[in-house]
């Protein structure tokens, strides 16, 4: 099975990329899902090299927790028993 790929290079293709995808999602040819299957592939990849994924740092996990649980620094908002 021959078939087109698209090569992310930049962030028009990557849009291109995810627009293929999508129309191909719907599909219910084997080929067009294999094709959905590589292209999905190549788009993490871009994706990941273009945007990786840093850790937290410490105090900014803390601060988002805090914010979401309602706790301040000060301990108001803490839970009473």
């Amino acid at each position: 099975m021959k078939t087109i790929l698209i090569v992310i290079q930049n962030d028009a293709d990557h849009a291109q990329a995810k627009a293929l995808i999508e129309k191909l999602m719907d599909s219910k040819d084997p080929s067009d899902q294999a094709r959905m299957v590589a292209q999905a592939y190549l788009t993490e990849a871009y994706e990941r090299s273009r945007w990786p994924r840093r850790a937290p740092s410490l105090p900014d996990l803390l601060a988002y927790l805090m914010d979401q649980h309602g706790i301040s620094r000060d301990g108001r908002g803490l839970p009473q028993n």
